[in-house]
């Protein structure tokens, strides 16, 4: 176990502060891989460490913060770096996978690995962290101006911010996850699996409709929300979501840094998107997946069973296409997957859809 076993030297009650979350993160990262063993428990042990981090976060997030903390600086930047450090390892533990599943160009692949428990509540420490300190501010001393710590204007402004974080990690995940999170066939721990789902998709729609994306960056943003809900599976019905979104709203009350037109994106969502989606889901297979390749424009946004949402970037007169969303291949500053074959345009061959 490792440095697990000590972990209950760094949630007691007396660290119950942001300082203690700073300390808490601190250990986590020095002994990551301990931590990753947690889902060959998941199955034996009621609480797993993950989960007695995540109660200790929001044990933290309760409890009232003084205004004008001059320390508020200091910890944010620490924990800045410290979810840079855990986002990247994250990213390494996806790689693993996706750098060989990107090279096959295969559109029908599976996933050699399923997602777990442990892969939800390792992003939901972070988001939740993320939330805690959402609205710290550092003096940049160049202007003489306080900034927010954690936000980006562009996808790639800085190495970790929540553009980046929802582009780059939770992208993956969600490529990842496409058909693929387990299924424990366990009636506790299947709903353990669930609410932690909920709770996920509350917190990355929180961050999507609460960041400003610039025009060529809106297509991250559409197919991040369209595959967290295939991925995700929550619910046939619009009512499925209805405490989900009470959810992302009531960020909105704790949260002091909000883009003006978050509830409007909430309300398009509830009204426009989630309607559209289930009605979609509810087409008969062959009427939702397939369209002919002489049909697929640049900028159609497809879905493959094996792919998820996807857009269409360029397409070659054999039929590959490059084809982007959240989560691909960076590449010139281009979330891209590359020449992958679609099928044979000459022959009219069809295309997922």
């Amino acid at each position: 176990m490792g440095k697990v076993s000590q972990l209950s030297k760094y949630i007691a009650v007396e660290f119950e502060s942001r300082e203690g979350v700073s300390k808490m993160l601190e250990y986590m990262v020095s002994g990551w891989t301990d931590f990753q063993g947690q889902d060959k428990e998941e199955s034996t042990v009621l609480e797993t460490a993950n989960d007695q981090i995540l109660e200790f976060i929001r044990k933290v997030a309760t409890k009232p913060v003084q205004e004008g903390n001059e320390e508020d600086g200091v910890i944010g930047s620490n924990v800045l770096t410290l979810l840079q450090k855990i986002s990247d390892r994250i990213n390494k533990q996806y790689d693993v996978t996706l750098n060989p599943y990107f090279k096959k160009k295969s559109i029908t692949s599976d996933q050699d690995k399923k997602m777990v428990i442990q892969d939800i509540t390792n992003l939901l420490i972070l988001m939740d962290v993320l939330l805690m300190h959402h609205d710290i501010e550092e003096l940049d001393e160049s202007d003489n101006i306080s900034k927010k710590i954690f936000l980006d204007g562009k996808i790639d402004q800085k190495p970790f911010g929540i553009k980046n974080f929802l582009v780059k990690t939770i992208g993956k995940f969600l490529v990842l996850a496409n058909n693929n999170i387990i299924e424990y066939g366990n009636t506790e721990l299947d709903a353990k699996l669930f609410e932690y789902k909920k709770q996920f998709f509350a917190r990355v729609m929180f961050f999507v409709f609460n960041v400003s994306w610039l025009p060529k960056e809106r297509t991250y943003k559409n197919t991040l929300v369209l595959n967290l809900l295939q991925s995700l599976e929550l619910g046939d019905e619009a009512d499925d979501y209805g405490d989900i979104m009470t959810q992302v709203l009531s960020y909105t009350q704790t949260v002091k840094n909000l883009n003006p037109s978050i509830v409007r994106e909430c309300t398009m969502f509830h009204e426009y998107t989630l309607p559209q989606y289930l009605e979609w889901k509810q087409l008969e297979v062959k009427d939702r997946t397939f369209k002919p390749l002489g049909e697929v424009e640049e900028y159609h946004i497809l879905f493959a069973k094996k792919l998820g949402f996807f857009t269409v970037d360029t397409i070659q007169s054999n039929g590959n296409s490059d084809i982007v969303r959240a989560g691909y291949p960076l590449v010139n500053g281009h979330f891209v997957w590359e020449n992958v074959p679609m099928g044979d345009k000459t022959r009219k061959k069809v295309i997922y859809q």
